[in-house]
């Protein structure tokens, strides 16, 4: 399995940034303070739901923006796999798998 595109939209300091990845390894570079480590933690997200930088979902959210989204497309064996990632500061989270809300966290792992 590999990341094929990462989109951000009010995602830390990105408003909207997508990335497509061609390789299944990567390398970032980039200047200091140029959002490297923020992909990073978007992936880390997409991984484990959690954040080792903030613990509070409004945190992840660009300033002045009510939500912020984490949506990417993995390459598995049996084909494509969407993921999102909704992320309100106002309440709580939601996680969709293939365009379908999931009602439960642990059912963003099951595809």
């Amino acid at each position: 399995m590999f990341l094929k595109t990462l989109h951000l939209r009010s995602f830390r300091n990105y408003a909207e940034q997508q990335v497509k990845f061609q390789a299944q390894k990567t390398i970032l570079v980039g200047n200091n303070a140029q959002g490297k480590s923020n992909l990073l933690e978007a992936v880390e997200l997409l991984a484990t739901l959690k954040s080792h930088r903030a613990t509070r979902d409004r945190d992840l959210i660009l300033e002045g923006a009510a939500a912020g989204q984490i949506l990417a497309t993995l390459e598995r064996l049996h084909g494509e796999s969407e993921l999102l990632i909704t992320l309100r500061s106002s309440g709580r989270r939601t996680l969709s798998l293939n365009q379908e809300a999931l009602r439960r966290q642990i059912d963003f792992w099951a595809f």
